[in-house]
């Protein structure tokens, strides 16, 4: 199973449907849509619980809601392994973010026994939201397996550390400057109890949004969703009003080094948080996907022009946003130097380019020229329903909504040069920034 982090750059770049152009998802209930696709050759569900890491008892992120993506996996909701099970030749797997857990199981299409399959597998993802069931010894032997993955993916990895550490500097008490996959001495403290308590606040029918892409339709599925989902529990989410109480905006700017053998040259990140008062959200992230096209693009006047091509200070060089809530805005510049560029001058660097683009702006043709852009990819995207599974469920995983997934064509049409403004004024304007320096180790 693979522990992965959905930056709200992932999210902003998600393409959608564009003006004009019916929905090609069809939705069965408030929770539950499908994505037909007549060619398919396989049946793919996934299972979106908004609950993730930062949800974790005390709003301390320890591991255990990765640890409990692992027991879903076991017990009564493991998927049927026998030879004449569709289950026995597809693939499943899940992740964990700060925001959610994500769960989705594939099997080929068997035109002879589609109807009982896609029963099968609507039964197991049901039972996956009414509990954890299993031996301790069982539980044990599992956070064992996480310990293992630790070990892989964390353990020896400076440059995971030095991103980590570059969060905890920037925001030392909230769950962002801490790992999705916990510490070691998090894992070693995992009980099946605890994960159990964690499965019963959090995984309901309610805070759950289900995907299924394949040769199939409404009429498969409704009676599916009536048989296994609408007799499932409501359950009473707590709320996360806890997170906006432990932001902190108190200026700073400070700066990390690290060496690594692995990097092959000197890598530089700029971190800034800021306050970004927006009355539409929305809005806001739509802005910030198009500054963010821009910025990211080639052409005149972007980082890679100003950077790669007219000053070769780096050989590249990118801007991506965190999500960290409403009211917030969490920009990230990174570069890998040229040789003989310092690292000093390229924050210095960094920083006169922002200030400079805030002081001009951008100029309205290319706010258009990025707009018919992102409109012209959305419509090819909604001509793949590969790509709209993609999309759509990075959407939810992004806790975004179906609602503000069929405006958003709306919301991009509305981004005018004064909204991206705001931004840029918030990226060159005093917050909280760190400064990090990944040096190769001599």
């Amino acid at each position: 199973m693979s522990v992965k982090s959905i930056c709200a750059g992932l999210m902003l770049a998600i393409l959608a449907v564009g003006p004009g152009l019916a929905a090609p998802e069809i939705k069965i209930a408030d929770n539950v849509f499908v994505v037909p696709d007549p060619k398919a050759k396989v049946v793919t569900l996934y299972m979106i619980v908004r609950a993730g890491c930062r949800d974790e008892e005390g709003g301390q992120c320890r591991g255990l809601a990765h640890y409990l993506e692992h027991l879903v996996f076991l017990g009564r909701s493991a998927a049927p392994t026998d030879g004449d099970s569709a289950f026995a030749a597809g693939q499943t797997n899940a992740f964990t973010t700060m925001e959610v857990t994500s769960y989705y199981q594939s099997i080929p299409v068997r035109e002879a026994s589609l109807a009982r399959d896609l029963d099968s597998l609507f039964g197991l993802f049901a039972k996956r939201l009414t509990g954890v069931d299993m031996e301790p010894d069982v539980a044990a032997r599992e956070r064992n397996v996480v310990l293992q993955e630790y070990n892989f993916r964390r353990a020896g990895s400076i440059r995971t550390k030095f991103y980590r550490d570059l969060n905890t500097r920037l925001q030392p008490t909230h769950p962002v400057s801490q790992a999705v996959i916990g510490a070691r001495s998090d894992i070693e403290a995992f009980s099946l109890e605890a994960a159990q308590k964690f499965h019963s606040r959090w995984y309901g029918k309610n805070n759950v949004t289900f995907v299924l892409y394949g040769p199939v339709g409404e009429n498969e599925i409704k009676p599916l969703v009536a048989k296994y989902f609408d007799p499932l529990p409501t359950k009473k989410i707590p709320s996360r009003n806890w997170l906006d109480a432990r932001r902190n905006f108190e200026p700073m700017d400070e700066t990390l080094q690290a060496s690594d053998p692995e990097a092959q040259r000197q890598e530089v990140l700029l971190e800034k948080i800021v306050r970004l008062e927006e009355s539409d959200p929305q809005t806001a992230d739509n802005a910030t996907a198009i500054l963010f096209d821009y910025l990211n693009s080639q052409i005149s006047g972007s980082l890679w022009d100003i950077f790669v091509e007219e000053k070769r200070m780096a050989t590249s060089v990118r801007i991506s946003s965190t999500s960290f809530g409403e009211g917030v805005f969490w920009a990230s510049v990174s570069a890998t130097l040229e040789d003989g560029t310092s690292p000093e001058a390229m924050k210095s660097g960094i920083e006169t380019y922002l200030a400079e683009l805030a002081k001009r702006g951008v100029d309205s043709s290319v706010v258009e020229r990025m707009k018919r852009r992102r409109s012209i990819a959305y419509a090819d995207v909604s001509k793949d329903p590969k790509r709209v599974l993609s999309s759509l469920t990075g959407w939810f995983a992004g806790l975004r909504t179906h609602s503000e997934w069929l405006e958003r064509s709306d919301v991009l049409a509305s981004v005018t040069p004064a909204r991206i403004q705001l931004l840029l004024d918030a990226l060159a304007g005093p917050g909280r920034q760190v400064f990090g320096i990944l040096s190769p180790k001599k």
